[in-house]
């Protein structure tokens, strides 16, 4: 019995689908099978997940580099220009959880030079209380500013006192819509004067603090609004590995061209630090100096 000559009494002659049917019914097929796959959300904070938010109130919240939700869908396009870069981390920040620190915790962060050495620096949230610090393997208080006065312990048991204004790890009360943060920024620049140079080591330091989402994003947005922005997508992090570059160049009354560079993972967009302090590799809040996330 011959059955392909069965099969071809019973169904007739068949020609080839049209072209067109094909990439159709492939995209129906493709369709159909992504369908029946749950998305599922992928959190990435740190060493915590379920528990960092109930750590945050009590002990530890660790708020590592990777610290991002990253929503369900396929991956996106590689982005290359600056202000696309920034929104994306802004979306990204605004999305982690709200967590405001108490006044008595404090912000741990360890950095990573291009050399492979680490510091470590536990600043107080709110500016008061003494910190500590581990500066290339040597170990020092960080004296808080209380009352206007900061007692600076010295060798030999002296101590040193100066007028101060607390500088506070994290920044519960900061603006959350970009115009506004913008004007925050040149208003309160360092130095004199009102330069892109100035306006960078504003936002070096408050980036490298600790923020609440609606203020970070809101950072990163005012940021885009600055003109002259220039990504480096071949810009590398002290342990060699890749990241995104955001650079502007600034100069000073002395016509000195000063270069300053906010880095951030190419894969979850959290901010990594600046190209002078080095990569931040690890963050949390803390209860007390000397803790870690």
């Amino acid at each position: 019995m011959d059955e392909m000559q069965l099969l071809r009494d019973f169904a007739g002659p068949a020609g080839l689908p049209a072209a067109g049917d094909l990439a159709r019914k492939r995209a129906e097929l493709i369709t159909a099978a992504t369908a029946r796959r749950p998305a599922r959300r992928r959190w990435v904070w740190g060493s915590a997940a379920a528990a960092g938010l109930a750590a945050a109130v009590t002990a530890v919240v660790a708020l590592s580099p990777g610290a991002t939700i990253v929503p369900p869908g396929p991956a996106p396009r590689p982005v290359t220009d600056p202000v696309s870069i920034l929104y994306t981390a802004a979306a990204k920040a605004r999305a982690l959880p709200d967590v405001e620190p108490r006044p008595d915790q404090f912000l741990y962060t360890r950095t990573r030079l291009a050399d492979g050495r680490e510091n470590e620096f536990w600043a107080s949230a709110d500016g008061t209380h003494d910190g500590f610090q581990v500066l290339f393997g040597h170990e020092s208080d960080i004296a808080g500013c209380r009352n206007g006065r900061r007692v600076q312990q010295e060798g030999r048991g002296r101590t040193v006192t100066h007028r101060c204004t607390p500088h506070p790890a994290a920044h519960p009360e900061l603006p959350t819509d970009a115009d506004a943060m913008l004007a925050y920024l040149h208003k309160s620049t360092y130095g004199e004067g009102d330069t892109l140079h100035d306006l960078g080591n504003e936002v070096v330091a408050l980036a490298g603090g600790y923020l609440r989402p609606a203020a970070r994003a809101a950072l990163y947005e005012a940021v885009a609004k600055v003109p002259g922005l220039v990504a480096r997508a071949d810009a590398q992090g002290a342990a060699g590995r890749p990241v995104l570059g955001i650079t502007w160049n600034s100069t000073t009354e002395h016509a000195i061209s000063n270069q300053d560079e906010f880095l951030f993972d190419p894969a979850t967009f959290a901010y990594l630090g600046s190209g002078t302090t080095g990569v931040v590799v690890r963050q949390g809040i803390v209860g007390s100096v000397r803790q870690r996330p």
